[in-house]
């Protein structure tokens, strides 16, 4: 512990030059960028808009990088999925932008592994663009007061800013920024107005960013282009290429007739888009089609996060016997997370797109044509076989293979589509002509003359096929000219298997909120007090089905046709886009829709209640907090299978929960949609359809203690709980391999969290250590719960899983935050600054199951600088990790892996320990900023500056057993370079503000 008695030893220097300061003599201004020691909680750190700034925080990573015991979870081709904090995450620990929740994931473990693993869903918890934050608040331990559900390991809440953070001094605000940085080569603007005319108020913040994905240590591993387009599949040791964008639209209007009266409305509209290739995926749908070379690293993404919130707030500043204020605000959110999946061979290489002669369509003087990839065009010969006469090409004197080299089709029924040309068709194109109108082989090649067509507002080339009426035996018949082309003789396109998945999150809020401030019986109190009402619709919209993909020239110039008759009676032909003269279908089923959860509304009612109470008079030394809350959480499924237009496959359903009394779909009577399916179907369903209320009381209890004007003792108890999520109760799902069996009899998880602080401090220079435990209860977690049939007197039996309620998990910890104002210790050392945080914990569900989320030992180092005014600045951070060990890991198919003799690493599995974990490391960033004009300034940031090659802790446990997505090769360990952290990168922004 020689770090921390380093701490120790500065504050006692610090507290040694006079022990006579009290804090009561420090002013706080309104922008001070750092808390005053006395308004900081147990475990809360709260990071304002200027130190964001300085840091150069860009997004969630950021955020945290320097706040020990926290640390972001690594979610893949997503990117990051909320945080982690004091032994859980994700679900488990509450963000709240503006007083609203956000997203939850699909938590249920049996959902990961069935469908997350396989990239088809954006299972991710949205963040917040910086840019708009005015501070964000980081709690560890339980705490539901402020979040409610959820906040079990802690909460990160967001307050975006307002036009009155500008216009303290002033009635108008512009602001423009940019950056880049390397990590992901990421280009950011953000332009900032804010104004005031009489009674109103308006600010805009509009932030654009546009990236790529974030460069692992390896990522310049591959020679050149060739080198990384071959390197696929789950040994890919390069990151997978993505072009990410996002856009950030911040609107607030206020309205103040009077001082003591405010309206305002605001806009938060957030998008984030990825489009990529997963070139490190590793399942292939129907790989046989593939060349062999192009099996693997075909799927190209498409997801996106969508998050708009629609606020109406009315404040009220005038004191009454009740409240000194009051705020009532309604808001609606909306947030659609997309995965869009395009499964389908796009190289040159793939099968049904070969073209081996190079044949190109091409237009010469208004004449269309066959050429082949030198320019020559075919030659063509009568070549009989018995009775039938048919053509043989040739190129350069060699004939052309035919279903190899080339397909040779009729134009009768053939369209051209213009579009293809730019709109406009050729005149004409050079065809074979096999027989004239008098029916007399020709097989010579000549200019056919295009007839265009307006159908239905598009423009077609047609060709009008020269006939004449000829009489044999006594019949009149007519007889038209035989006209072909050729094309090579594969389909032309790849057919893409593609899934289209949306989970989607409707939130409707309404909160009142009172403040007053009294004096009762010589006590000072701060009184919070409040209500809270919404509404949660959670639903999944699942769209998939195949298409075309890797289109080719003669998919695109041509289409084939419909057979009609209109209305004179007479067979007609219309074109038909998306299909080729060939009749090969480009689109085929593009319309299924369906989902995989039950949709489920949420209702959420609480109180809440908080004071704070200061001792005055002799007391002026103690204080309590007091705060409790009560929550009432209610999930109402609702589902039809007669009227849902997203509704599960009946197949997921039937014989769940009670036994089929048939195998489906293998009698006659026990087919998809038979009275026997239909019965059991409801019977299932009034089993799974049960509404479930939630009751929890939440509170805190604090104390702080100033015996000494230079000491501080703090004491914390507070608990937490989350309701079960909808589909941790309601999802189930049916295979032979893997099936869940629902649980609606889930109860909510608990957290109580106790914590000693002890805080040694003069004016801004403090140390403080702290002490927690956090006990959590009714731990929900996925447990196998053996086999059965799903058929009554059936052999075969299902492997059945379900979501439990475990009965206890401990997290013990300590940490230590500290900054010493050297200028407090001599004035010679006047801008100069240290700090220094440290964490350990350590956690065990059922007192011998490990926690993986909890973070390895680490420390962080500070050493900074700046000049009087903060005019210019630097600050060197050193973080430290220790190794995470074996024994604090936990692999939960660790038996099926022993029973299989399944290798990892190079041994065979023999315990639950994972073989893949982050090893000890330090990185050392440097962070300059300066401000050499009133409305100049700008920043510059080196991290790693060593280029030391390492990998998290949070990314070595996001790689995958099994799946498809964020594999490895578990026995070689090829792949987990594409896991490291980036090497030295750098951070530059600049701005100008009036």
């Amino acid at each position: 512990m020689k770090k921390i008695s380093l701490s120790i030893l500065l504050c006692s220097i610090l507290l040694a030059q006079d022990t006579d300061v009290t804090l009561d003599e420090v002013t706080v201004s309104a922008n001070q960028e750092h808390e005053a020691v006395k308004e900081k909680k147990v475990g809360v750190t709260k990071i304002k808009a200027e130190t964001l700034n300085k840091q150069q925080v860009a997004d969630s990573r950021d955020l945290v990088r320097y706040e020990t015991g926290v640390s972001v979870v690594e979610a893949g081709r997503h990117g990051a999925s909320g945080y982690a904090i004091r032994g859980v995450d994700e679900n488990r620990v509450g963000i709240v932008i503006d007083g609203l929740r956000q997203a939850e994931t699909l938590s249920s473990q049996g959902f990961r592994d069935i469908f997350e693993g396989y990239g088809n869903y954006n299972n991710t918890r949205n963040g917040v663009e910086i840019e708009n934050v005015k501070m964000a608040t980081i709690t560890k331990g339980a705490d539901s007061i402020k979040s409610g559900s959820g906040a079990l390991g802690g909460s990160v809440m967001f307050e975006t800013k307002d036009a009155r953070d500008y216009l303290i001094d002033k009635d108008y605000y512009f602001g423009f920024k940019h950056g880049y940085q390397s990590v992901d080569s990421q280009n950011f603007t953000a332009l900032t107005t804010a104004a005031r005319f009489k009674w109103f108020d308006i600010m805009v913040i509009n932030t654009n960013r546009k990236g790529h994905e974030r460069k692992n240590y390896f990522y310049d591993i591959y020679a050149n282009d060739d080198e990384d387009r071959s390197a696929v599949g789950k040994t890919r040791e390069k990151a997978d290429p993505y072009e990410i964008t996002r856009k950030s639209t911040l609107v607030k209007l206020g309205f103040s007739p009077f001082e003591e009266l405010r309206f305002s409305v605001a806009i938060d509209d957030s998008k984030i888009r990825s489009r990529g290739e997963d070139l490190s995926y590793l399942m292939r749908f129907g790989s046989s089609q593939y060349s062999v070379s192009e099996v693997e690293g075909e799927r190209k993404n498409d997801d996106s996060s969508h998050r708009k919130n629609v606020s109406y707030t009315i404040e009220s500043f005038t004191p009454t016997p009740f409240w000194d204020s009051v705020k009532i605000s309604y808001s609606n959110q909306r947030i659609k997370n997309k995965a869009r999946t395009d499964d389908y061979c796009s190289g040159p290489k793939c099968k049904h797109i070969q073209n081996p002669q190079g044949l190109k369509l091409v237009t010469n003087n208004g004449v269309a044509k066959i050429v082949d990839k030198d320019g020559k065009e075919l030659e063509a010969e009568k070549s009989s076989s018995g009775y039938v006469s048919k053509a043989k090409y040739k190129l350069n004197g060699q004939e052309l293979k035919q279903d190899v080299d080339y397909k040779e089709w009729s134009v009768e029924s053939t369209f051209i589509n213009c579009d293809y040309f730019g709109g406009t068709c050729p005149s004409k194109f050079k065809l074979l002509q096999k027989k004239d109108a008098d029916g007399t082989e020709q097989y010579k090649f000549i200019e056919k003359q295009i007839t265009v067509k307006n159908i239905n507002g598009k423009k077609y080339g047609t060709f009008e096929l020269e006939s004449k009426q000829k009489t044999a035996y006594g019949f009149t018949y007519t007889q038209k000219e035989e006209l072909s082309f050729v094309a090579p003789g594969t389909a032309g396109y790849e057919t893409n298997y593609f899934n289209d998945r949306d989970l989607n999150t409707d939130t409707k809020q309404f909160n009142i909120d009172f403040e007053k401030e009294f004096e009762l019986l010589n006590t000072e109190h701060s009184l919070r007090y409040g209500a809270m009402y919404s509404t949660s619709t959670k639903s999944m919209v699942n769209a998939d089905g195949y298409a075309g993909g890797n289109i080719q020239w003669w998919q695109e110039a041509f289409f084939g046709y419909k057979q009609t008759i209109n209305d004179k009676y007479q067979f007609e032909y219309l074109p038909r886009p998306n299909n080729w003269a060939n009749s090969y279908n480009v689109r085929h089923n593009v319309e299924s829709r369906d989902t995989y959860l039950i949709p489920v509304k949420s209702i959420n009612k609480s109180l809440y209640v908080g004071d704070y109470i200061n001792g005055g008079g002799l007391f002026d030394w103690i204080g309590f907090d007091l705060n409790y809350r009560f929550d009432k959480v209610t999930h109402s499924p609702n589902y039809d299978d007669e009227s849902s237009s997203s509704k599960l496959p009946r197949g997921l359903l039937v014989g769940v929960l009670e036994p089929m009394p048939c195998a489906m779909n293998l009698t006659d009577d026990c087919k998809y949609n038979s009275p026997k399916v239909t019965e059991n179907l409801r019977k299932n369903l009034a089993l799974l359809l049960r509404k479930r209320e939630f009751r929890n009381d939440s509170y805190s209890l604090g104390v702080d203690l100033d015996p000494l004007s230079w000491f501080r003792v703090q004491v914390k108890y507070s608990n937490g709980f989350r309701a079960p999520t909808s589909d941790e109760m309601y999802m189930t799902f049916k295979h032979p391999s893997f099936s869940i069996t629902p649980n609606t009899n889930l109860k909510a998880e608990t957290a109580k969290t106790k914590e000693l602080a002890l805080t040694l401090h003069k004016n801004s220079s403090f140390a403080t250590f702290n002490w927690f435990k956090t006990d959590y209860e009714n731990f929900i977690d996925m447990v196998f719960k053996g086999e059965r049939p799903v058929v009554l007197g059936s052999q075969l039996k299902y492997p059945f899983w379900q979501n439990i309620n475990r009965d206890e998990a401990v997290v013990r910890g300590f940490e230590v935050s500290s900054r010493v104002e050297l200028g407090d210790i001599h004035k010679s050392l006047d801008g100069f600054r240290v700090g220094y945080r440290y964490t350990h914990q350590k956690g065990r569900m059922n007192k011998t199951i490990p926690m993986n989320a909890l973070q390895p030992n680490t420390q962080v180092y500070t050493i900074g600088y700046s000049t009087p005014g903060d005019k210019y600045g630097i600050d060197v951070f050193v973080t430290s990790v220790a190794a995470k060990k074996a024994d604090n890991t936990y692999n939960m198919y660790w038996e099926d892996q022993k029973n299989q003799k399944i290798k990892v690493n190079g041994k065979e599995v023999t315990d639950s320990t994972m073989a893949w974990r982050s090893g000890s490391y330090s990185v050392i960033d440097a962070i300059a900023y300066a401000r050499p004009a009133k409305n100049f300034s700008f920043g510059f940031g080196v991290y790693n500056i060593t280029d030391r090659k390492y990998i998290t802790w949070d990314s070595a446990r996001s790689i995958r057993a099994f799946g498809a997505s964020n594999l490895i090769d578990q026995n070689t360990g090829r792949g987990i370079k594409r896991f490291y952290a980036p090497g030295r990168n750098f951070k530059f922004t600049w701005e100008v503000k009036f």
